[in-house]
């Protein structure tokens, strides 16, 4: 479990949208403004509602868009144990995978979906195979985010929830 909760960081990395084939809109001097995209923006994980054994010190996703449409992710994880980890991504919305840096090495790279203005989900893989996916859905006051886990293998996966507040 303790991997599970630098993963769920890394899901923020990571930060996806319709199919490749569809046309998406031209950039606006708003594009990273958090209320036109929801998603944008610093969050920071509740880690009161982490059971203690596994609870990390803080963690924190930052999701910004270039003009280009391409969604860079910036998780930052300080464990129990005080040890701060980072992960960086920046990748189209087209579930191409692009690669993840930074010293979270349980994950090599990301890919992108976005299928509602409110909705990311976010592959994480290591060497080819997948370590989860992940759905991050922000609520209507767009103050809070919930991220859904499934993790990755060769039985029936497991999930897990955790919950995100909007810190900027």
């Amino acid at each position: 479990m303790l991997l599970a909760l630098p993963l769920a960081a890394v899901g923020l990395i990571v930060t996806a949208t319709n199919p490749a084939h569809q046309t998406l809109p031209a950039p606006t001097s708003h594009a990273t403004e958090p209320r036109s995209l929801p998603l944008v923006g610093s969050w920071s994980l509740n880690v009161d509602r982490i059971p203690v054994e596994e609870r990390p010190q803080r963690v924190t996703i930052v999701f910004s868009i270039s003009p280009e449409q391409k969604w860079t992710t910036i998780v930052e994880m300080t464990g129990a144990d005080g040890i701060t980890k980072r992960a960086k991504s920046t990748a189209a919305l087209d579930g191409v995978p692009a690669p993840v840096t930074g010293d979270m090495d349980f994950i090599d790279t990301v890919s992108l979906r976005r299928p509602a203005p409110n909705t990311l989900v976010m592959t994480l893989a290591k060497n080819g195979s997948p370590v989860s996916t992940r759905v991050y859905t922000v609520s209507k006051d767009q103050r809070s985010m919930t991220e859904t886990i499934v993790w990755g293998g060769k039985t029936v996966p497991n999930s897990a929830t955790t919950y995100f507040d909007r810190i900027d």
